[in-house]
């Protein structure tokens, strides 16, 4: 009887590191490259306007179809049947897509949109433009397979942390980049801000925002998990995600977006707090981590980046821009509450609504400066509240289940903060409105919902 429990444990020893050795050959450096694809065509979005074109913001439509299709097709996939619950999600995208072809149709109280009676086209249509409004639809569908994409690859554990690697590594390699080109005076945007390749520095400052916080989480996760090594080897086990960490935010402060760091900097003191507060053993992971940030942040903030307090010090000069944006486009919703104008209407809108006060702030704007608002006035509420719906449900189950994941959860966490980031800086810019910032969200997104929940 004295030998069972012995041989019982050595066998369970046994099979567990089989089980561990088979995951590693199943993440072997094909399978690792194959991972890093989506992130590093989404880097190169980035780089050329954010793929911010119709043909550009089709073809990487076009790219998600094809990347969700290769994925679903390939012996080492993961299937789909394990992801729960699946049918919110596809139900509430289901009803935003609906909403979005019934604007295609004059079915609605009060009928037809007045301009297409104006135009003298008598088959009119809720939506103000037919063909952007398809073309919209178009993209959610190419977002949809991203997600598709993005829960595939977090199904699995191990490839979800990959994945989160191949995107901070990726990201690094962007962050390096832009800020090559920007030193170099090359740069697409012209100015004296940062963009990464964006046509706005303030978009450039989202994607920046979002890989500091992931190189965090990694960072985060790299010290607790050699928390019995010497300091030396711990601090050569987090060089890489530390490195990506400290690009992201050099270049985050040279874009001079205000929004921007302040976002990212409540996104990393949640991530901050949430480790601490889930692992009040591990405090030093966060305390080490907080000290690198403030030490970084104060070096770059005060260290003569005088445009960020000559940017800091227009700022009621700028609030007072975004008033007069928001305050004719809430006018304009509350003129179409419940349908709005159509997806992708607003240059249309934003024509109708200019007036000789408001002329100067709104005729060069192409966006609401408020996602919020700019989904209200195209989609109406009735098109907008399933999309709401649909992101708080993704949002709201990944924090449920992170307290159900086994072992170190900081790159979950990571994900969730990350989104942070997007939901506060919309509130005054446009980023999502951008074909790759969104797709990179969407992307975040899928990877989160299924974090970890595969039997693979």
């Amino acid at each position: 009887m004295t030998d069972v429990a012995p041989t019982g444990r050595r066998r369970r020893s046994s099979q567990a590191f089989g089980s561990r050795a088979a995951a590693v050959s199943r993440l072997g450096w094909p399978v690792r490259l194959a991972l890093g694809v989506a992130p590093l065509v989404l880097c190169l979005a980035h780089l050329t306007f954010g793929a911010n074109q119709v043909a550009a913001s089709l073809w990487l439509t076009a790219l998600c179809a094809i990347g969700l299709v290769v994925a679903l097709s390939t012996p080492l996939r993961i299937g789909l049947y394990d992801l729960v619950p699946s049918l919110p999600v596809v139900v509430l995208f289901g009803l935003t897509l609906a909403v979005a072809a019934w604007t295609l149709t004059p079915w609605a109280p009060g009928g037809a949109h007045p301009i297409w009676a104006w135009a003298g086209i008598s088959r009119g249509a809720i939506t103000v433009d037919r063909s952007q409004t398809v073309l919209e639809m178009v993209k959610l569908c190419g977002l949809a397979c991203l997600f598709g994409l993005g829960a595939l690859q977090g199904l699995s554990r191990d490839r979800a942390l990959a994945t989160l690697k191949a995107i901070v590594w990726t990201g690094g390699g962007y962050a390096l980049v832009s800020l090559i080109t920007f030193v170099a005076g090359v740069q697409i945007a012209v100015g004296d801000r940062l963009s990464g390749g964006f046509l706005s520095a303030n978009s450039g400052a989202t994607v920046f925002g979002i890989l500091t916080v992931l190189a965090l989480a990694l960072f985060l996760r790299g010290w607790q998990k050699n928390a019995g090594l010497g300091l030396s080897r711990r601090i050569t086990t987090v060089a890489g995600p530390l490195a990506c960490l400290s690009l992201s935010a050099v270049c985050l402060v040279l874009t001079q977006s205000r929004m921007g760091l302040a976002a990212t900097f409540v996104a990393a003191g949640a991530l901050l707090v949430w480790t601490f507060a889930q692992n009040p053993k591990g405090k030093a992971s966060a305390i080490v981590a907080g000290l690198i940030m403030l030490v970084l942040g104060g070096v770059l903030f005060f260290g003569g980046n005088a445009l960020v307090w000559t940017r800091i010090d227009a700022l009621d000069a700028d609030a007072t821009i975004r008033g007069q944006i928001f305050a004719a486009h809430w006018q304009a919703f509350l003129a179409s509450p419940l349908f709005g104008y159509g997806l992708g209407s607003f240059d249309p809108v934003n024509l109708q609504v200019i007036t000789a006060e408001n002329a100067s702030t709104l005729w060069p704007i192409r966006a609401t400066h408020n996602v919020y608002l700019q989904w209200l006035q195209e989609a109406g509420l009735v098109g907008a509240i399933p999309m709401f719906l649909l992101i708080a449900t993704i949002l709201g189950l990944s924090v449920w289940r992170s307290g159900g994941v086994r072992g170190t959860r900081t790159p979950l966490h990571g994900l969730i903060c990350a989104s942070l980031v997007i939901l506060l800086h919309g509130l005054t810019d446009y980023a999502l409105q951008v074909p790759s910032i969104a797709a990179l969200w969407t992307f975040l997104l899928g990877l989160q919902f299924a974090y970890g929940q595969g039997r693979g």
